[in-house]
């Protein structure tokens, strides 16, 4: 047997199994004759002792069922590889003076960031800068600096190196400056959250809705169209689950639009505010970030996740489907917590969760549909 291969934590979920490997944090979904295939290869010794267990599944020659030993043997071997630790570093050289300082008030927080050029202000600052308070005499609850040395980002939170992340891998520091702001504004620690997600969340006053997709596909379109038509934005492509609450907290970043919906923007402009920003250095294009409306300031539920994707011309439909179709798009684009008790907590949320597909391009049915599903 095979047993240190082994997953972590297994569970069916709406028709699919889903496995977590503890060493790498990393997820897998199987459907029944897959997960059949490679419990067999957990519990063989050898490749002839697993060519007899998979033929009490099916007639499978030998020639097949050594291609299925080895290509197992490497995706197990693969998912139990340990991931690395960032190595903390020291670093000096704190003046303010060497810096781009920016404030920004968040409820009765007010944080500073300190950036080292313009550059890595365009990083952060844009989607917060419907915030920006101008005093520069204030005093800050806490205090960030992103420094970049030979194309090189560290980011810093009080002085304590958080990340080292390469200039072509800003994402990876928007995340963990997002992660860190979060717990700041929540006084909690990392370990509270099983997960945030590449998502757009919109909620009434008494349950929220996921927005999921792929990039282009109108997810934050759709969100800024609700939010103009009296929804609340919970949050737009950083959405924060508690663990233990399963609950989803606030996040008050801007939406960020692209050019292909700015004619929407102008159209909802009595309704919305937004700020348009030109990213020159991090994007390509011109984008707009609207102002996140939310009269939430506490957790809230979210048990439905929807695939959203826009197709012009396209007849407004919401079709329930598979929790794989949905779930292959949303975990890998996603931070899950690499602890144990949190990747059993998120199962659990997945299990109280109901999955949709919508695909949409009128304005108005599109918001009526999601109205009524809402209320249910």
């Amino acid at each position: 047997m095979k047993l240190s291969l082994a997953p972590s934590l297994i569970r069916e979920i709406h028709g699919v199994t889903i496995l977590w490997f503890k060493n790498s944090n990393k997820y897998i979904l199987l459907n029944d004759l897959n997960y059949s295939l490679l419990s067999s290869f957990i519990k063989s010794k050898d490749d002839s002792e697993f060519h007899f267990f998979i033929n009490t599944l099916d007639n499978f020659p030998s020639t097949l069922s050594n291609k299925l030993y080895s290509e197992f043997e490497q995706l197990l071997n693969s998912l139990n590889v340990v991931q690395s630790d960032l190595n903390t570093i020291e670093f000096t050289g704190f003046s303010d003076t060497n810096y781009i300082s920016v404030f920004y008030k968040i409820k009765d927080l007010v944080i500073k960031v300190c950036y080292q050029s313009q550059f890595e202000k365009d990083i952060i600052h844009p989607q917060f800068s419907y915030l920006e308070l101008k005093d520069p005499n204030l005093r800050s609850n806490f205090t960030f600096y992103i420094k970049n040395n030979n194309e090189t980002l560290h980011l810093f939170k009080n002085k304590i190196h958080l990340g080292t992340y390469n200039q072509s891998d800003y994402h990876l520091l928007q995340g963990k400056f997002a992660m860190e702001l979060l717990c700041g504004l929540t006084h909690t620690i990392e370990d509270d959250w099983l997960g945030t997600f590449h998502a757009s969340t919109i909620s009434n006053s008494k349950e929220a809705i996921m927005l999921v997709g792929e990039s282009g596909k109108g997810k934050s379109t759709l969100a800024t169209l609700l939010m103009a038509n009296g929804f609340n934005l919970i949050a737009d492509d950083f959405t924060p689950i508690l663990a233990k609450s399963q609950k989803i907290n606030p996040y008050p970043s801007a939406i960020s639009m692209k050019n292909g919906s700015f004619r929407l923007l102008d159209s909802l402009s009595e309704k919305i505010e937004f700020k348009a920003n030109s990213l020159s250095h991090i994007k390509k294009g011109d984008l707009k970030y609207v102002s996140p409306i939310n009269t939430i300031e506490e957790p809230i539920s979210c048990n439905k996740i929807i695939l959203v994707a826009y197709s012009p011309e396209a007849e407004t439909k919401l079709d329930i489907i598979s929790a794989e179709e949905i779930l292959n798009i949303l975990i890998p684009d996603s931070w899950l917590s690499p602890i144990a008790e949190n990747a059993a907590y998120f199962l659990d949320w997945l299990e109280t969760c109901h999955f949709y597909k919508l695909t949409y391009s009128d304005s108005n049915s599109v918001v009526l549909k999601i109205k009524s599903l809402i209320d249910e």
